[in-house]
């Protein structure tokens, strides 16, 4: 019988079959860790290795990587701290984070630390009660009596000064009268789990998943449900909001989008990626799109930023999770017609880069023109919050927002519409099909990659020379790339409304 650690069982009530692959066939390809998941993964080591200073947990003894007879012992001695005890009890498995024996109570009270700036309850899929809860149950069923619980996680209004404050940056939650109330129903689920993932042969049923939209399939997905095409009606935009209407298609063996019939349901934008997938014929708001591009005045500056958002700030003034504007892109086209000049930053050594980019934006972005950009929200936020870090900078990045406009906007309102844009308005599958000779897959690096990249490899003591050369140029080359997308695409929508 396998060992059913705290992992596997919440990944069993996220997905039970999508578990079943991970206990059994773990060398499969879709399973495979990718580059954000490692980064994911390696920020959550980051965080326990901070917490491991927390005053209440000063003299911990740690146990060796699969020590249970150590962690029995450590238990049996009344050891004051013990860091990563292992308990093996009935079918069950796991690695506490932190035992704290309690001399009023005569027990141990149990810290699990997590990498979030808040206590997560009976969210998919971070589910901290069922997990601490989970450990609870194995710890008694090993003979260790368990006090109190709590949760350590980030605290979301810690602004970090000169000095990283450890006290600060967490805050402890108890949470034993949860794992109380919720004891019972998780016990029945890990027994429930332990004879599912114990079945020798794949079971037959497909996972639940089925019944959800494409951003909550599980890795496993196409290897249970084989009759599913990758383009269904799981891809229908925000579909997930509606789980009946997708749960109606399934019982009725409908994934094909040219196989829905009935629309009346639906929303706008869901129709309108239905028919253009029927008709095969895009379809284009000339009007629409008009009065937008005529509602930007030149120069037009087309921006973008890459940032890095650790979860412990490593620069004064930052919160946990905090995007840190690294790099920026900027084409700027004076006049219609114009020359496209290219200008751009990028933060090379190991401090805050937001008093350069705040010079350098201010520099480069008059108070004549628009500053375009794809989902602003995103730009704007970052700019502002330079403005809140730099008070001397704040009326100039307000300034700066507020001559932002959304390019993406001509998409996510369907005034274009693609059968191949399948719904999304995200900028590379808006190029893909505008501009399909352009590609990133020659870059190192693409999205949230970036600002690990920059960290790792440039700024933290990384590769050797010439290879820090080779990288940084690709940094360079995919954050230019993002706004040269957007030159094209408007370039493209310019010809539409002209002719």
């Amino acid at each position: 019988m396998d060992l059913i650690s705290k992992t596997r069982y919440l990944e069993y009530l996220t997905c039970p079959k999508d578990a079943w692959f991970r206990l059994h066939m773990p060398e499969l390809p879709e399973l495979e860790l990718d580059f954000m998941g490692k980064m994911n993964v390696e920020e959550g080591n980051k965080v326990e290795l901070v917490a491991q200073q927390l005053k209440i947990f000063s003299g911990f003894i740690e146990v060796e990587k699969g020590g249970t007879k150590q962690s029995g012992e450590l238990v049996h001695l009344e050891t004051h701290v013990i860091y990563q005890p292992t308990f093996i009890a009935d079918g069950f498995i796991i690695r506490c984070d932190f035992l704290v024996y309690n001399n009023k109570s005569s027990k141990y009270d149990l810290y699990e630390v997590k990498a979030t700036n808040s206590l997560k309850d009976n969210e998919r899929p971070h589910d901290h009660i069922s997990d601490i809860t989970f450990q609870t149950i194995v710890l008694e069923k090993a003979g260790v009596e368990v006090g109190n619980k709590f949760i350590v996680h980030l605290n979301s209004e810690y602004i970090r000064g000169d000095e990283l404050d450890i006290e600060q940056l967490f805050i402890t939650e108890e949470v034993t009268e949860q794992v109380t109330e919720k004891k019972d129903v998780v016990a029945e689920k890990m027994e429930q789990a332990k004879q599912y993932l114990n079945q020798d042969t794949e079971p037959k049923a497909g996972c639940k998943c089925n019944f959800y939209g494409r951003s909550r399939h599980c890795a496993t997905f196409h290897k249970s449900h084989p009759e599913v095409p990758d383009y269904s009606v799981h891809d229908l935009s925000r579909i997930g909001m509606t789980p009946k209407k997708i749960e109606q298609w399934v019982n009725n063996e409908i994934y094909n989008i040219h196989e829905v019939d009935n629309v009346e349901d639906l929303t706008p934008v869901q129709k309108n990626q239905i028919r253009v997938h029927k008709t095969g014929e895009e379809e284009i708001n000339i009007e629409e799109i008009a009065k937008i591009l005529n509602n930007y005045s030149y120069p037009l500056y087309f921006f973008d930023y890459e940032t890095f958002a650790p979860a412990i700030p490593i620069y004064k003034g930052y919160k946990p999770y905090q995007r840190i504007p690294i790099q920026f892109s900027l084409h700027i086209l004076s006049k219609k017609g114009g020359e496209l000049t290219h200008l751009e930053y990028l933060q090379q050594e190991n401090a805050d880069p937001s008093p350069e980019v705040a010079k350098k934006l201010v520099e480069y972005i008059a108070p004549q023109g628009t500053v375009l950009a794809w989902n602003d929200k995103f730009e704007n936020a970052v700019t502002r919050e330079i403005g809140e870090r730099l008070p001397e900078y704040a009326p100039a990045m307000n300034r700066i927002c507020a001559q932002m406009q959304d390019l993406m906007d001509i998409f996510s309102k369907q005034h274009y519409v693609h059968k191949d844009f399948k719904g999304k308005s995200a900028i590379e599958k808006i190029m893909n099909v505008l501009l399909p000779e352009m590609t990133y897959d020659n870059l190192l690096y693409t999205g949230a990659e970036v600002g690990y990249a920059w960290w790792e490899h440039i700024v933290n003591e990384g590769p050797e020379p010439t290879d820090r050369a080779r990288k940084l140029k690709h940094l360079f080359d995919y954050c230019e790339q993002d706004t040269f997308v957007m030159v094209e695409i408007y370039r493209i929508l310019e010809k539409i409304v002209s002719k």
